[in-house]
């Protein structure tokens, strides 16, 4: 292994990004945040990060951000705009963006993805299992990790995260009272923010290369029993499922947790922490 990596910029300082910037200050890293706005940037100073202003889609950041190139590890973490997404649009920036990580010296780029990639595959789902995305963000994130790992054949990682719980975040709250939902037997697949960031962690001390992981709690019980559990335990109206569909997909973890070595602190989603009602 060459010398340890010292300086780390997260492109994209949203619900993730941030909480995994401030963990890398606090544990010794020089880091960078981009952030779209001044105001935005100025604050990431009181998490002693060096707050940087960059949009993928705005050439008047570019000057600015050229701080954010020169770290030894990219973080790429940047999820498409829901209202507005354009496949090629994005597709194009990110592409950019790599290019001028890749110029600027980075060691290790590391794109942070979706299982989304995965499509509509069933059953067992390991990191080989072929991508065949069916939207276009899927279809988009395949072709920038395609890009990522042919730009830095030694140093770039692509890692797909199943669904993200943390803080206020979680799925039940937009599941409780609906009625109707298709698939109730089909495997849940979720993964909280803390596992996300230690596994993060992991990649950048083990100075990890031209590898592709995934990453998923261990347990997968049913939609139907898991969102009505968390609907209860909130006090929330039971969603309601139909019993139909396949035998849907269910992420398995393990080659990313052993070869990471890691420990999921919430290795089932009952394990993780729902949010309190305001």
């Amino acid at each position: 292994m060459s010398k340890p990596y010292k300086t780390v910029s997260v492109c994209g300082c949203g619900w993730l990004g941030l909480a995994l910037a401030e963990n890398l200050a606090n544990n010794g890293f020089g880091v960078s945040g981009s952030k779209r706005t001044d105001a935005a940037a100025r604050a990431l100073s009181h998490q002693g990060i060096q707050g940087v202003v960059y949009d993928i889609y705005d050439d008047n950041t570019e000057d600015e951000a050229s701080s954010l190139f020169s770290n030894d590890v990219f973080v790429a973490n940047i999820p498409p705009g829901r209202q507005t997404f354009e496949r090629e649009k994005f597709v194009t920036a990110m592409k950019t963006l790599v290019d001028r990580a890749k110029a600027g010296g980075t060691k290790q780029f590391i794109f942070i993805s979706t299982t989304s990639v995965y499509g509509s595959a069933m059953g067992k789902i390991v990191e080989s299992t072929l991508c065949e995305p069916d939207t276009e963000s899927g279809k988009a994130h395949h072709d920038i990790e395609r890009y990522v790992l042919a730009q830095f054949p030694d140093g770039g990682v692509v890692l797909r995260f199943s669904g993200l719980v943390g803080d206020t975040r979680h799925p039940a709250k937009h599941m409780a009272g609906r009625t109707g939902i298709a698939n109730g037997h089909d495997p849940v697949n979720l993964i909280h923010r803390e596992d996300c960031i230690q596994a993060i962690s992991a990649i950048i001390h083990q100075q990890s290369g031209g590898e592709t992981f995934h990453l998923s709690a261990l347990a997968h019980p049913s939609r139907r029993e898991f969102y009505r559990w968390a609907a209860g335990e909130m006090g929330l109206v039971q969603p309601e499922f139909i019993e139909d569909g396949g035998e849907g997909k269910w992420i398995s973890p393990d080659y990313t947790v052993q070869h990471l070595g890691l420990s999921l602190r919430y290795s089932s989603p009952y394990d993780m922490p729902l949010p309190e009602l305001i």
